[in-house]
């Protein structure tokens, strides 16, 4: 889809679920590219479930250059994006469950329950 050569192709997964917010000018730098994994379904990769996110580039592409008024144009321009999309999310969409420990191999009786 891209004419990427596959020998030329970096991945690496998005933070959350989709809409993944990240700003353009950390993506290359805050992103675990080429994870080291032979599945998908392993950490730090594990992109099994829906709304996944993953970016690539091109590894022989060096990032542009920015002056600082392009970098303070395109910061301005990230912010009014985030501003509309919303607050990130920051929460896991997985619902909690809770947590039982037991020492003696099962549920405590209460001897007074009987």
């Amino acid at each position: 889809m891209s004419d990427i050569p596959l020998e030329n192709l970096e991945f690496a997964k998005g933070r959350g679920t989709f809409p993944c917010d990240i700003s353009v000018l950390e993506i290359h730098q805050d992103l675990d590219w080429n994870p080291k994994v032979s599945t998908l379904n392993v950490w730090p990769l594990y992109i099994c479930d829906d709304g996944a996110v993953v970016f690539y580039r091109h590894s022989t592409e060096e990032p542009m250059e920015l002056s600082e008024d392009e970098r303070n144009e395109l910061m301005k321009k990230e912010s009014s994006r985030l501003l509309k999309t919303g607050h990130r999310v920051s929460y896991s969409p997985r619902k909690e469950k809770a947590l039982k420990i037991y020492l003696d191999g099962g549920p405590a009786k209460d001897p007074g329950q009987d």
